[in-house]
């Protein structure tokens, strides 16, 4: 039977700074790096238990945070930036890539200020896109299902992702 040693771990605050930075200016995807930090940010917590309260410890939480905040707004940018030309394109697949990256509450947020940089006919558009696309994925969906309000992503052959994305544009391009 293998007896489990523990392994200690030791880090301090400019340590894990300077390793943060370096993995965010090395990044080519801001969204696996934003989800590694956050993982790492939980890994501190969790493992740190002991030293909870500790000025060393609180002084790593606080870094670890800011750094995790620093990547959450370098992925929000990007997401922006990515969000517009993927609703300028009408573009289902990188739009699906923006929204399943983010969070619900910042999707939402990245989809406003998308929206006050749009013309009035890219809005136009997107609303009657949006809309049409719902209705007939709601439509081919149920059908699928065999039953009301019973939709088979599968059988209708409509990733639930993609759906998901269209309606939430839906929801604020055409409230009801």
């Amino acid at each position: 039977m293998t007896s489990f040693q523990p392994l200690s771990l030791s880090m301090n605050a400019s340590e894990l700074e300077s390793f943060c930075n370096q993995q965010l200016a090395c990044t080519s995807d801001i969204a696996k790096t934003h989800e590694a930090l956050t993982t790492l940010e939980s890994f501190i917590s969790v493992f740190g238990k002991p030293a909870h309260g500790t000025q060393a410890y609180l002084l790593i939480e606080s870094t670890i945070k800011s750094i995790t905040e620093k990547s959450r707004q370098q992925l929000l940018e990007k997401s922006t930036a990515d969000l517009l030309v993927s609703l300028k394109q009408c573009n289902i697949v990188a739009l699906e890539a923006v929204h399943t990256s983010l969070s619900r509450n910042d999707f939402y947020q990245i989809l406003q200020t998308v929206i006050s940089e749009l013309t009035d006919d890219d809005i136009r558009l997107l609303m009657v896109w949006s809309a049409n696309w719902v209705k007939e994925a709601q439509q081919l969906l149920e059908e699928a299902g065999g039953f009301p309000d019973a939709m088979d992503f599968n059988k209708a052959a409509i990733s639930a992702e993609q759906f998901h994305a269209m309606t939430d544009i839906d929801r604020v391009l055409n409230p009801s």
